[in-house]
């Protein structure tokens, strides 16, 4: 039987299984409760809540009323008229913006006080000298001050939210006032009031308005300038973020939170419910492997769980919409967000029903694998409640941070204000932490101590191995590819910020590199018991292997910066010029020797190391050459996707190319140190490119601005490439016949 038919019938046992497992939680009711009956209880309550309570405490509502007290009815007729007049001259000097009163006032104001726009603030007015007496008691009777307390009366008590004294300007003669009335306005509010102080501050500026519509005419009916020596323009532009309640990150928080305890259950009936049961012992002697077991159990929560997340967010789309607060906690709703909110949430919900699994997996009853998942529901409470902070921004080390960088970006989704960066990070390492997490509970699943309920099963998860092994298991390389790119985006830009000279940070780059690449991958292997020498390909190659790699690496750069090149967009261009002038690197002030050392030299020797001599050595072990090649190859992509704090996606397929092409030598050597010498030759020639740039502009090629290479570079390039090509099929061949002598060999002995 090929590798291919194996595949597909592992592929469709694993599917049957999974069927079968899904079918019996759908008949549980606590699973069709939770999975139907919860969200659609959950967001209508929460919906109620955020508008009667929490959306009003966080803002003033742009249609609220102020309460305004005046002292006599001529004051407030007064004060509509002069409002009034006032509005119509910031109509004037604003006419691209609309009125900042309401449209439905009280009836006691004037028709004329009723502009057409109407997104602002309303006033109701009630006149102090015509409330009874009895609701004065307690006031100065002194006649000079008797009407200045009952006004702060009225704020005092609460019963008003701004109190208006008019008074008029004695000293203004005549002829200066041109029939205008000159009155003192004093607006008294209570301190902290919210609504009185956006009343006061919108008369304030109609009235500034008033006055300076005055102050022109009377410039221009003597013939002087309107122009003022200091003249202030406030451009407001709005933000992304401004009008949003800070409450949305609540709502990623509670989708989360939804969609883990949609998987809960599930994941501890497949696994501790049917040990308890005494079903577990029958189905792993069944004719499958213990692998597709847990990868059916596994697609099977899966599914409960991303089943919970849609319930979810259809429940919580249509709260919000039902309940008039989409404007209020969403940005603009469109498909792609829709989307990416979707694909976030299955990438969550993958990584959490696989640290379930892991975890129930070691209990051994239903009660036990509860008390095991009480203390991670509240663990997994605390980042999510960290992430409810105002004014949080996702960053480096939260974009990797479990649960907190799926709320946050959650948050930042709904608002419409995403960094694709920061997406793709989250997506990367929670899916990553998913590996890391089902290569944990693989483990465990296959534990015989597990499986028939023997103790020390956490002891056994975390004891070195007993005897050596020559590769390490996928699951040893994944999870260390997990660790490797957390702390690739935390520490990866720390050199950069270092206060050093360039040199100096280049070679803390280097350093960052080898204890990345190379240190991190060496403790795993030293933990695991992996033999080092097999276990990173450190065999002596072939010599057609050398030949081949070396003529390859001064041969392939023309061709991926090509491709690469050839991706690119004239605005994308511009792009990655401003974006490289802001990194202000004057690269040409550091020696070549530096440049080659850190650049080309350290990251090729351990990228090597790590994507082909450990990972995809890890690989090779339980798939066949082509699937490793392909795996190591995106994943080296990936990475070199990131560059500093910017996202260049150009970078993925030339880098995804040059990741093939080593991955192809490495498999026909069967070593790392011919793809380690290809990668510095291929390096070491850009470095080189970039070093000697004028003197290429002389020659016609403009490499710094992203021109096409000329068509005789790549022709010449064509023809060693060529003949590295036959060299590493002779390799592979001449390998072919040494494996099959030394099997015949081993057999005859």
């Amino acid at each position: 039987m090929s590798a291919a038919t194996g595949s597909t019938d592992s592929t469709g046992r694993t599917l049957r299984l999974a069927g079968k497992e899904l079918r019996e939680i759908l008949r549980d009711r606590r699973t069709v409760m939770t999975l139907v009956l919860m969200p659609l209880l959950v967001y209508p309550v929460l919906g109620v809540m955020m508008r009667k309570g929490l959306l009003n405490s966080v803002s003033l509502n742009p249609q609220a009323r102020v309460h305004v007290c005046l002292q006599t009815e001529a004051d407030a007729q007064i004060f509509t008229r002069q409002l009034s007049e006032a509005d119509q001259a910031w109509q004037l000097l604003h006419p691209d913006r609309p009125s900042l009163f309401a449209d439905d006032t009280d009836d006691q104001l004037p028709p004329q006080f009723a502009p057409d726009h109407s997104n602002q603030l309303k006033f109701s007015l009630y006149v102090l000298e015509t409330v009874p007496d009895e609701d004065l008691r307690g006031a100065d009777a002194e006649s000079d001050n008797a009407s200045a307390r009952s006004l702060e009366r009225e704020i005092e008590a609460g019963r008003a939210d701004l109190a208006v004294r008019l008074r008029p300007v004695d000293h203004v003669s005549d002829a200066d006032r041109r029939g205008v009335p000159f009155l003192k306005w004093q607006l008294i509010t209570a301190a902290g009031s919210v609504t009185g102080a956006k009343g006061a501050d919108v008369i304030s500026e109609v009235l500034r308005a008033k006055n300076d519509l005055w102050t022109a005419e009377v410039l221009e009916s003597h013939h002087l300038t309107t122009e003022q020596p200091a003249a202030v323009i406030v451009t407001e532009v709005r933000s992304q973020q401004a009008g949003h309640s800070p409450f949305v990150t609540f709502i990623p928080l509670v989708l989360v939170l939804m969609t883990m305890t949609g998987a809960v259950y599930p994941a501890i009936d497949l696994t501790a419910g049917e040990r308890e049961r005494g079903t577990m012992e029958i189905l792993v002697a069944a004719p499958v492997s213990r692998m597709t077991v847990l990868a059916g159990k596994f697609v099977a929560v899966l599914t409960v769980a991303l089943l919970t997340a849609m319930m979810n967010l259809i429940s919580m789309f249509i709260t919000l919409f039902a309940l008039g607060l989409e404007g209020s906690l969403l940005g603009q709703l469109t498909f792609t967000m829709i989307v990416q909110v979707v694909v976030l949430m299955v990438v969550f919900a993958a990584f959490f029903s696989a640290v379930l699994l892991s975890i129930t997996s070691v209990a051994r009853s239903f009660k036990e694998a509860q008390a095991y998942l009480v203390p991670l529901m509240l663990i997994s409470l605390t980042p999510g409640i960290f992430s409810l902070m105002p004014d949080l921004e996702i960053s480096g080390l939260l974009a990797v941070t479990p649960l907190v960088n799926t709320v946050l970006m959650g948050r930042d989704l709904l608002l419409g204000n995403v960094s694709v960066l920061m997406f793709a990070i989250v997506l990367i390492s929670t899916a990553l932490y998913g590996v890391l997490a089902l290569s944990l509970a693989a483990r465990i699943f296959g534990s015989d101590s597990v499986l028939y309920g023997s103790a020390g099963s956490w002891a056994e998860l975390f004891r070195r191995p007993k005897t050596v092994t020559s590769v390490a298991s996928p699951a040893v390389s994944l999870s260390c590819l997990a660790v490797v790119f957390s702390l690739f985006i935390v520490v990866g830009s720390v050199p950069a910020r270092l206060p050093v000279s360039l040199t100096g940070q280049l070679l803390a780059s280097a350093v960052t590199s080898i204890l990345l690449f190379a240190g991190i991958p060496l403790l795993a292997a030293v933990s695991q018991k992996v033999s080092l020498q097999p276990g990173f390909a450190l065999n002596r190659p072939p010599w057609t292997a050398v030949i081949a790699a070396i003529l390859l690496g001064v041969s392939v750069w023309p061709f991926v910066y090509e491709l690469e090149v050839s991706l690119l967009t004239s605005d994308r261009i511009e792009y990655l010029k401003e974006l490289f002038e802001s990194f202000e690197l004057n690269l040409k002030a550091v020696p070549l020797s530096v440049r080659l050392l850190s650049l080309a030299i350290v990251p090729a020797v351990c990228e090597e190391l790590f994507f082909r001599g450990f990972l995809q050595n890890s690989i090779r072990r339980q798939t066949g050459a082509a699937l490793s090649i392909v795996a190591a190859a995106v994943l080296f992509g990936l990475f070199h996707v990131i560059v500093k704090d910017a996202l260049l996606f150009e970078r993925l397929i030339p880098s995804t190319l040059m990741g093939l092409i080593l991955g192809t030598v490495f498999e026909r050597a069967r070593s790392v140190i011919p793809g380690m010498l290809l990668h510095v030759l291929h390096n070491g020639f850009l470095v080189a490119v970039s070093a000697y740039e004028d003197e290429l502009q002389q020659l016609g090629i403009g490499v710094s601005e992203h021109q096409h290479l000329p068509t005789t570079w790549l022709l010449t390039a064509t023809v060693p490439v060529m003949i590295a090509a036959r060299l590493l099929w002779h390799t592979s061949s001449a390998n072919q016949t040494s494996t099959n002598h030394k099997v015949s060999s081993d057999s005859t002995s």
